[in-house]
């Protein structure tokens, strides 16, 4: 059975409006999250929930996680320069940081021929949505900022054919 999606939900991600932010709701969740804004949270989570909101999200997650990652590091960045990111990390969001499966994805990212198939969705996600938190902390990135990246990754993930639900 196909899901109807309102046009609201599914209009361009490149049709940017006057008002500054992202507009996907998977990056409205990503800049809540970096700037610690649980309403904003909160919102664009229901949001997503509804038909079609979660259409796309991966691919936002995907490149906003890729774009801070190398924004963090240089490709060929010295492991321990990683390890030791990643151990922060840690002692910020807790013990449930998985860190080898957490640095093997910022070496991905980086373009190291990295293994992380058998890591679950859910993981993946919170371990690509913590590193984005990190980065956005550790960077001392404003406001503008995290728009700025989250701007690029729309952009981006627009040009390659995603559409994103956007709120």
């Amino acid at each position: 059975m196909a899901v109807k999606v309102s046009r609201k939900r599914r209009r361009a991600v490149g049709a940017r409006e006057a008002t500054s932010g992202p507009v996907t709701l998977m990056g409205q969740l990503l800049r809540g999250l970096a700037l610690r804004q649980s309403d904003e949270v909160e919102r664009a989570r229901r949001a997503m929930h509804e038909p079609g909101g979660e259409a796309d999200s991966m691919a936002v997650i995907d490149a906003a996680f890729e774009l801070a990652v190398r924004r963090r590091f240089v490709p060929g960045a010295d492991l321990r320069e990683i390890a030791s990111f990643v151990a922060d990390v840690r002692v910020g969001f807790g013990p449930t940081i998985d860190v080898l499966a957490m640095e093997a994805l910022i070496r991905q990212a980086l373009g190291e021929d990295m293994q992380v198939g058998d890591l679950s969705a859910k993981t993946v996600i919170e371990l690509k949505c913590a590193t984005l938190v990190a980065v956005h902390d550790v960077l001392s990135w404003s406001d503008a900022d995290i728009d700025q990246l989250l701007a690029e990754v729309e952009a981006l993930v627009n040009e390659k054919g995603f559409n994103p639900a956007v709120g």
